[in-house]
């Protein structure tokens, strides 16, 4: 990923603990308090933290627009407390992330959530329980495994990000759940690239900067 661009504003990067019901580790990253965005990764059992690639570019391209970033590490992923729970106590996991960046901005703050993959699904889950979402970010969401009940549920601001070459999340399950969306207010956007992204990273920032500028 390029590093040419520098990001202004940012008043300190800090390394966090999240009350749930486990200590769950985090970086919170200061821009406006105006802006929020948490991003989740992808799953726990098959190597997935906030030390992802995706993540990162994700993180890169928020802050680029002067969002203040919260990333974190489900429960049982390295230094966090507990173990994974197969997407039920990942969900409170996330409703505690949110609290404790809501503790950090402004009132009327906009918030953010994106996710990819597993992190995706849980973002989708908790968005339709929490009105103050104002945007949802899908990268890969893995429709081949999840049910697609939660993204057409979410009726404000929606993205997609899905990899033409992507057997998990698959171009064609993505594009459907797209078109049978009702809210006028969302976008998809498909990149040459498998499941992970590799390579990619600098594609997912310019994305994001687009989507949310």
């Amino acid at each position: 990923m390029s590093k040419t661009t520098k990001i202004k504003n940012i008043v300190s990067i800090e390394r966090v603990w999240i009350e749930s019901e486990y200590p769950l580790e985090g970086v919170l990253t200061y821009g406006s308090k105006d802006l929020g965005v948490i991003i989740c990764h992808p799953h726990p059992l098959y190597g997935g933290s906030m030390r992802n690639n995706v993540v990162f570019a994700l993180e890169r391209g928020f802050l680029e627009l002067n969002f203040t970033t919260l990333k974190f590490n489900f429960r049982g992923v390295e230094k966090s407390g507990g173990s994974y729970d197969d997407g039920r106590g990942e969900e409170k996991d996330l409703f505690s992330a949110i609290e404790f960046l809501e503790s950090k901005l402004n009132p009327s703050a906009k918030l953010v959530l994106a996710g990819y993959s597993f992190g995706a699904w849980i973002c989708a889950k908790v968005s339709i329980q929490k009105d103050k979402v104002s945007d949802l970010l899908l990268v890969s969401y893995p429709f081949s495994v999840y049910e697609k009940e939660p993204v057409m549920r979410f009726k404000k601001r929606i993205y997609f990000l899905c990899g033409s070459m992507d057997e998990i999340s698959p171009v064609s399950q993505n594009m459907e759940v797209y078109q049978s969306l009702p809210q006028p207010e969302k976008s998809i956007t498909i990149l040459e690239t498998d499941h992970f992204y590799i390579g990619m990273e600098r594609e997912i920032v310019d994305f994001v900067k687009r989507a949310f500028a």
